[in-house]
């Protein structure tokens, strides 16, 4: 029974907290290209310690970064982080222990590499685990192809997945290993132990679980493990299953793009509003929508029902409307609630 109320807790804290997310994730499909000329962290073995470091430093997630490294662990992970500081974040495309050495048994090998493009103000730094093993596997020839991109003009990080196992082999590896899936990542990191670490994760919406999203929980005075708290940050989506192109995009919430914001004001009505707004049925079909103040802060999101947004909860003033016709399309609508 405390095993089940710690649980509703963490859980019921996540839910409540889960408002106050300051970032923004965009789910697409693209193409995964492999880097071609990359400069090599490890092969076939990853020792105690690969890092590199940037002699302009990168403003990313709203944070200064001049080193990225990979610590002597052995999950697939990348800490972004500044030598002044003694905090880091924590990047973990997928939580699964990596095998740190090749076997006898194995017919091809592996590497973590990374390669930058582009000037100062629009560097791309791109960090590749080429067919890297699973430490335990369900398949022999089982390997993750995975790439983390840092994008410095929109300070944005992403999470391109490239050839993988099938998603039931991926499951079965990560359940051999006593973890859930999970892709998640650590704000200002300092230690496993730290009294404090804020958790942000890739799950699925509490009301409607065909939606992807930034889920948070914030654990306090307890010792982070990612086998033992990936229950808590299962990522789970028929629509999304970790193959070839999947991306998952990570920037920070800001104020909207005016100039993106749509001026016909007959895509909805009536506007300003009261209690609801009406899609107007003569333009595009939506099937998901979120809200935001005119600073850019996520207010709501939602499925689509029968094109009628409720609107009586917010309270009188100015928003922006984003509705999404499918995957990244969408339009902006400023609107007045009275």
């Amino acid at each position: 029974m405390r095993n089940l109320t710690l649980t509703l807790l963490i859980f019921y804290n996540s839910y409540l907290i889960g408002q106050e997310i300051p970032y923004n994730l965009v789910y697409k499909n693209v193409e995964y290209i492999e880097l071609t000329n990359p400069i090599v962290l490890c092969q076939d073995s990853i020792g105690t310690h690969h890092y590199f470091k940037l002699a302009n430093p990168i403003k990313i997630l709203n944070d200064e970064v001049d080193s990225i490294f990979i610590m002597n662990w052995s999950n697939l992970h990348i800490g972004l982080g500044n030598r002044k500081n003694n905090e880091f974040d924590l990047f973990v495309p997928i939580n699964t222990a990596l095998r740190k050495k090749l076997i006898s048994s194995d017919t091809i090998g592996f590497s973590i590499s990374y390669q930058i493009f582009g000037n100062i103000g629009e560097r791309v730094i791109i960090v590749q685990w080429k067919n890297v093993k699973p430490k335990q596997t369900s398949e022999d020839h089982d390997v993750f192809n995975v790439q983390l991109i840092i994008n410095e003009k929109d300070g944005s990080v992403s999470y391109l997945f490239g050839e993988m196992p099938s998603f039931i082999n991926t499951l079965l590896s990560l359940f051999f290993q006593g973890r859930n899936l999970a892709l998640y990542f650590i704000d200002d990191f300092k230690s496993f132990s730290s009294p404090k670490n804020e958790i942000f994760y890739v799950g699925q919406n509490w009301e409607d679980d065909s939606i992807i999203e930034i889920e948070k929980f914030k654990l306090l005075n307890s010792t982070f493990s990612d086998e033992s708290h990936s229950v808590y940050m299962h990522y789970d989506h028929s629509g999304a299953n970790l193959s070839s192109g999947n991306m998952f995009k990570f920037s920070l919430l800001g104020p909207l793009n005016n100039d993106d914001i749509n001026s016909d004001a007959y895509v909805v009505y009536p506007n300003p509003t009261l209690n609801y707004l009406t899609i107007n049925a003569e333009s595009e079909f939506y099937n998901y929508y979120e809200i935001y103040t005119l600073g850019g802060q996520l207010i709501c999101q939602r499925k689509l029902e029968d094109q009628i947004i409720d609107t009586r909860e917010l309270v009188k003033g100015n928003y922006i409307l984003k509705l999404f016709t499918n995957g990244e399309n969408y339009k902006l609508i400023k609107f007045v609630k009275q």
